[in-house]
C-alpha cells in the first residue's frame, strides 16, 4: 500500500470535517450555486462561506466559474453526491441502533 497516497486521501477527508464545508458540498448536490445562493441556503456569513469555497476548490472538491458578475460553484467530481448519500445512510442505521440500545436498556431497568 502506498502511504502517500492514503496521506491525500486523509487531507480530503479533513478538508471535509468541517460542518461549514459539509453543508456548502451538501447544498452543491442540488446543483450549480452562486456564493450568494450558498449564503442563503446554509445561513451563513458570506466571509465564512468565501473563505470555505476556497478551501473546498484548493482541495479539488469543487470548482467555479465565471458569467460577468457572477462566479458559480460547482462539485467537481459528481461521485461525491454517492458518498454523501452513503454517509446519510449510516448517520440513520447508527441513530436506529442507538435508539434500540435506548429502548432495550429501559425494558431491562424497568
Amino acid at each position: 500500500m502506498n502511504k502517500e497516497f492514503y496521506k491525500l486521501k486523509s487531507s480530503l477527508i479533513k478538508t471535509l470535517a468541517n460542518p461549514t464545508r459539509l453543508m456548502i458540498v451538501d447544498c452543491l448536490r442540488k446543483g450549480e450555486k452562486t456564493v450568494s445562493d450558498i449564503v442563503k441556503t446554509i445561513q451563513d456569513e458570506q466571509s465564512n462561506v468565501s473563505k470555505n469555497l476556497s478551501i473546498l476548490k484548493n482541495q479539488g472538491i469543487i470548482k467555479d466559474r465565471k458569467v460577468g458578475l457572477n462566479v458559480y460553484y460547482s462539485l467537481k467530481c459528481t461521485c461525491i453526491k454517492e458518498f454523501f448519500g452513503c454517509l446519510d445512510v449510516m448517520i440513520s442505521e447508527n441513530l436506529e441502533y442507538q435508539q434500540e440500545l435506548i429502548n432495550n436498556s429501559k425494558k431491562t431497568e424497568g
